[in-house]
């Protein structure tokens, strides 16, 4: 009797406001006291739709026999996920690695370089905001020896910049692979690319002081949540590393595989960003891949500016103009990962291996993107 007593409290409650003038005001003004009421009422909560999800997948008319067809071409092993006109329409874990381990749709993988495509965008967005500029000498932020003016913010995002390691960093997890870096770096011809992950590690170290906030709070903020990924974070830990996806290297000599050790694992970490490395599944590489080439993020004249590299454009890990297409790719300690979008990014397929015999999964992405498009 008391609940049935409050309700009908309510009710008369609602219908005063309504009688005087508050009708509107309770269902559209969510600020007000009517409205309140009113969900109280028809106990309905207010709904938002979010920039992207990766726990379902829309309706496609992919041919599912010719995806798996390229798929078993290439011997692949790991996770597919597709994207058509910016929805989920695709994501599945092919194949079978060595120790035949359980794969789902939401098994994650390290990505290497395939990083670097982030870490543009983040520098792009600062570049957009007026926080950071590619014409800026490195030196404003470090003080390397032997390094001029030409040693830029642009050249390290190019891999121009003429910094080289030639040590190996130790295979304990490094938390600050920017004072290694800085300590063993070398520089000598700048203006000639030379892939060396030390100008991506300063790169994030960058990003940190033009923003305010650390690199990967930045990431978050800027990418991760706005792109609505929910299986995306960095590797701190032996801990977070035992979750995801082990890697194998083959041997064709003996056609034989391995188990990658967690000192190779972390010694390849520490030549990049160390604590600072992530890892997604296939589907969260795909919505973030959507989401950095959308209007909706820095636009096309920053992104072409910085975050994606020309066409024959020497290997940075950025997404890379290839024709008409979008195209990364990264190889990271028996990892192997790679993407092909189209040139709006609303189109794509993201494959993420973490056991590859042979073959390129960059042509095989290609491959994936065009039977999706003919589908389209």
């Amino acid at each position: 009797m008391k609940h049935k007593a409050g309700r009908i409290v309510t009710i008369l409650l609602v219908l005063l406001v309504i009688v005087g003038g508050g009708a509107v005001a309770a269902i559209y003004q969510k600020d007000s006291l009517a409205h309140v009421y009113f969900r109280k009422l028809t106990d309905k909560t207010e709904k938002t739709t979010p920039v992207a999800t990766t726990d379902k997948t829309a309706s496609s008319t992919i041919d599912e026999t010719k995806l798996k067809a390229q798929l078993k071409q290439l011997q692949f092993v790991g996770n597919v996920a597709v994207i058509q006109d910016g929805k989920l329409v695709y994501q599945q874990p092919y194949g079978q690695d060595p120790q035949k381990n359980t794969k789902t749709a939401a098994t994650e993988y390290q990505i290497g370089a395939l990083q670097n495509t982030l870490t543009a965008a983040a520098v792009m967005q600062l570049v957009k905001d007026g926080k950071l500029d590619l014409t800026t000498p490195v030196s404003k932020y470090y003080l390397l020896d032997n390094a001029d003016a030409s040693v830029t913010v642009g050249s390290l995002l190019e891999m121009t910049s003429g910094l080289t390691l030639d040590v190996l960093p130790a295979s304990e997890l490094n938390k600050d692979v920017i004072a290694w870096n800085l300590a063993n770096a070398t520089v000598t011809t700048t203006g000639q690319y030379n892939f060396q992950t030390v100008n991506y590690a300063l790169l994030s170290g960058i990003i940190a002081q033009a923003s305010g906030v650390s690199y990967q709070k930045f990431i978050k903020d800027t990418l991760l949540q706005p792109a609505g990924v929910k299986h995306t974070g960095f590797v701190t830990s032996a801990a977070v590393q035992s979750k995801l996806a082990p890697s194998f290297t083959y041997d064709k000599a003996s056609d034989s595989a391995s188990a990658v050790t967690q000192d190779t694992l972390f010694q390849t970490m520490n030549g990049q960003l160390g604590s600072k490395q992530l890892y997604t599944t296939a589907s969260d590489m795909a919505q973030l891949t959507h989401y950095i080439t959308s209007s909706s993020f820095v636009g096309e004249k920053y992104m072409h500016q910085g975050a994606i590299a020309k066409e024959g454009t020497a290997y940075t890990g950025r997404l890379t103009i290839d024709g008409s297409r979008l195209v990364s790719r990264a190889d990271f300690a028996g990892y192997h990962n790679a993407l092909a979008f189209t040139e709006d990014g609303k189109t794509g397929v993201v494959l993420l291996s973490n056991y590859q015999k042979d073959g390129s999964l960059s042509d095989t992405a290609k491959a994936i993107l065009k039977l999706v498009q003919k589908n389209d």
